[in-house]
């Protein structure tokens, strides 16, 4: 069974993990749509929130050819990666690739699902380790 969402606990602060995150996307030419801070939202609301952002990120050609194949895929793309502090750690979130593969019964594209779990892993790495 694959898990659908991956928790990866960062050896930084929420700030150089966020950083980091989002320079590793870039590095990889990869479209950087969003980056929502929900902190600051909720403090505009009046309201308190720990750090928390989300990335909203991807790429045009792996993300149509998903979307060729199954049209449903579009509800979880682009990709998303969350980035927050727990109980004075910072942990990434994002939904595993192969998990979405078998919600919308991807069949015709497994390469393309396998090669993107393999970069979100990368970048999570690359954000959290090292």
């Amino acid at each position: 069974m694959v898990d659908g969402l991956i928790k990866v606990e960062s050896k930084y602060d929420f700030g150089t993990t966020l950083e980091k995150a989002i320079a590793a996307i870039r590095k990889r030419n990869i479209t950087v749509f969003s980056v929502i801070d929900h902190r600051k939202n909720a403090t505009d609301a009046g309201l308190e929130l720990g750090n928390e952002t989300l990335i909203i990120f991807g790429n045009a050609q792996a993300g149509t050819k998903l979307m060729q194949d199954k049209p449903s895929i579009g509800i979880d793309l682009p990709l998303k990666l969350l980035v927050s502090e727990e109980d004075g750690k910072t942990v990434l979130r994002y939904y595993n690739p192969l998990h979405l593969g078998k919600v919308h019964q991807l069949d015709k594209n497994l390469d393309v699902i396998n090669n993107i779990s393999g970069m979100l892993g990368s970048i999570v790495d690359e954000a959290a380790r090292k």
